[in-house]
């Protein structure tokens, strides 16, 4: 499909959470035979806007189409329109995550797997690929975790150009390219444009990619604003700095408000070397007379040189002052606003770690104390009474609740099922039912325990609790070593597959709601996805063993100690407050 991407009121939240947006309410249209730039600050929302067109992101609101065609399908909208998926292609900013296939033409096979060429076929856009971003057919076996950076970055775009798409999505894609391959993606993305077909690029290198800019958009702070389009950019001094050329761009088209005109030699928008020691020797003076001139010496060279600062800082300082509002005090984005507002004492290094893990342990003993399902029931209220605090660093975990949920409603009507006659014994599956609900209860009260603390923090408390061990021979630092690596990969665990059902919608144009992997793809992806974990094992075990884990010196200097605090009395007393509230009430009963 050739038409338009069209965003309107777009809002994307971090993880599906309305409160805390990456975009908001981006409203932005993109033409096919244009290039279109993304630049902005690092962490602005370009590399979201990109995932966000490539249906990798779930909307909280608005819309997303392309030539006229919903990209999000349901009532519900979350299933994406497969023929729109096979109309684009996105390289990730990252191009290592995007691997894991055992060699690099089984890469570009998978990529081009929905396509569904013939081996002929398939074969031709492969090689026409790999001379197109000018990689050597050699490397076809190799596997690409073993290629430079340069060389996997131009296999990602390789990906992309054996499906021959007719939008390209690309995340920083002269990072790690070298001038020859800078050059050929320049020529690559100049013949799509001729093709009639688009491109949208979220880069920092405006030096290689602004000349072939037909359109420049501003990423700040998760809103986008129109830039200009690129002729204004062809007459702008060539020796320009880089940030100072954007500017340039952005007001002399009306995008950015003017600034007050700078009395300047030759009209340029930074000083010369002259007039900034002119400036600093005026700052000296008046700090001379006010008794110091420390401070506005280092205020004058701040304000001298924020001229100079990155692609994005010139427009976000003049839209910044465009937009602040009547009381002075600066705009604060949606997902900042969000990260402000969060309790403190919902920080991981707010609580000891012995305080979370003895309070579970307390109301998990409670909870296995509980015989009957009335019993249970009276523990449910006091188990979501104490985890509701906590809701808002649970949510992830909702869906683990749920799953375990429905695998136990499943064993339940197996156990309690009897075959002559067929009936339903609740008697029999009472027993099943005790126990599953308790391990439900301890989950919950385990799901914030795996918030509250850093896999680091809980091995510092580990080894200043039981660090006088070592001198008996109990290898107490090692055994603090392998809990934190328990707790530090079952998180990577869940962040590897979400990778890989990332990947199914990204390169296998999977329409399946996101962060599932369709049933189809699982025997592709499940010996991958083991082989990846082993990868990142291997890779932990040697960062492991560069920073020195395996010799643990007789007196070790830690960088920080953990401290028992008020706070953490605080969360044990209502623990054994909540236990033995349970157990009166039970008596009661």
């Amino acid at each position: 499909m050739k038409g338009s991407w069209l965003m309107q009121d777009v809002s994307v939240g971090a993880g599906g959470d309305a409160k805390k947006l990456l975009l908001e309410r981006v409203s932005a249209e993109f033409r096919p035979g244009e290039i279109t730039l993304l630049i902005g600050h690092n962490g602005a929302g370009k590399s979201t806007l990109l995932e966000t067109l490539a249906g990798l992101r779930k909307l909280n609101d608005g819309s997303i189409s392309l030539d006229g065609e919903p990209l999000w399908m349901g009532r519900k909208r979350n299933k994406l329109n497969r023929a729109l998926l096979l109309s684009f292609g996105i390289a990730m900013q990252q191009s290592e995550s995007q691997w894991f296939a055992p060699n690099a033409r089984e890469e570009l096979l998978y990529s081009l797997r929905p396509y569904k060429p013939s081996a002929e076929e398939a074969e031709r856009r492969i090689q026409a690929a790999l001379q197109s971003i000018g990689l050597q057919p050699d490397l076809l076996e190799r596997d690409p975790w073993t290629l430079s950076g340069g060389q996997q970055r131009r296999l990602a775009i390789a990906c992309l150009l054996a499906c021959e798409p007719d939008w390209l999505l690309l995340d920083e894609p002269t990072a790690g390219l070298d001038a020859d391959g800078t050059r050929r993606l320049c020529a690559i993305l100049e013949a799509h444009r001729a093709a009639w077909r688009g491109a949208v690029v979220a880069t920092h290198d405006l030096e290689a990619l602004l000349p072939l800019a037909d359109r420049v958009v501003v990423v700040r702070r998760g809103e986008v604003r129109e830039a200009a389009p690129a002729e204004a950019a062809l007459a702008l001094a060539a020796a320009a700095p880089q940030a100072l050329r954007a500017q340039a761009l952005l007001r002399g088209t009306a995008a950015l408000p003017p600034e007050a005109p700078a009395q300047r030699s030759g009209g340029a928008p930074w000083p010369t070397p002259r007039e900034l020691a002119a400036e600093l020797a005026r700052e000296r003076r008046r700090g001379g007379n006010r008794g110091g001139a420390g401070e506005p010496l280092a205020e004058a060279a701040r304000n001298a040189t924020a001229a100079a600062s990155d692609t994005a800082s010139a427009p976000a300082a003049a839209s910044d002052t465009a937009s602040a509002p009547a009381d002075g005090k600066p705009e604060t984005s949606g997902a900042a606003r969000a990260q402000i507002e969060r309790a403190v004492w919902l920080r991981p290094d707010y609580f000891d770690p012995r305080a979370v893990v003895l309070a579970y342990f307390l109301l998990s003993a409670f909870v296995l104390y509980l015989g009957s399902i009335k019993e249970l029931a009276v523990g449910a209220i006091v188990v979501v009474a104490a985890a509701a605090p906590f809701s808002s660093i649970m949510r992830k975990w909702w869906k683990v609740l749920r799953g375990f949920a429905i695998v136990s409603i499943i064993l339940l009507l197996i156990g309690g099922l009897s075959w002559s006659p067929l009936a339903f014994s609740w008697a029999k599956a009472e027993p099943a039912a005790v126990k599953l609900s308790q391990l439900m209860l301890i989950m919950v009260i385990g799901m914030p325990m795996l918030e509250l603390m850093t896999p680091l923090r809980l091995q510092r408390a580990i080894q200043q609790t039981f660090g006088w061990m070592a001198r008996i021979g109990i290898p107490i630092h090692s055994v603090g070593l392998l809990i934190m690596l328990i707790f530090r990969f079952i998180p990577l665990l869940g962040r590897e597959w979400e990778r890989f059902a990332k990947l199914a919608h990204a390169r296998g144009k999977a329409a399946s709601r996101l962060g599932t992997v369709p049933i189809r793809m699982l025997r592709v992806i499940f010996i991958p996805f083991v082989r990846s974990i082993l990868r990142i094992a291997e890779e932990m075990a040697d960062a492991l063993e560069a920073r020195g884990y395996g010799s643990m010196p007789a007196k070790p200097v830690y960088g920080f100690r953990v401290a028992f605090r008020r706070s953490d009395a605080l969360m044990l007393g209502l623990a054994a407050l909540g236990g033995f509230l349970l157990l009166i009430i039970i008596r009661l009963l």
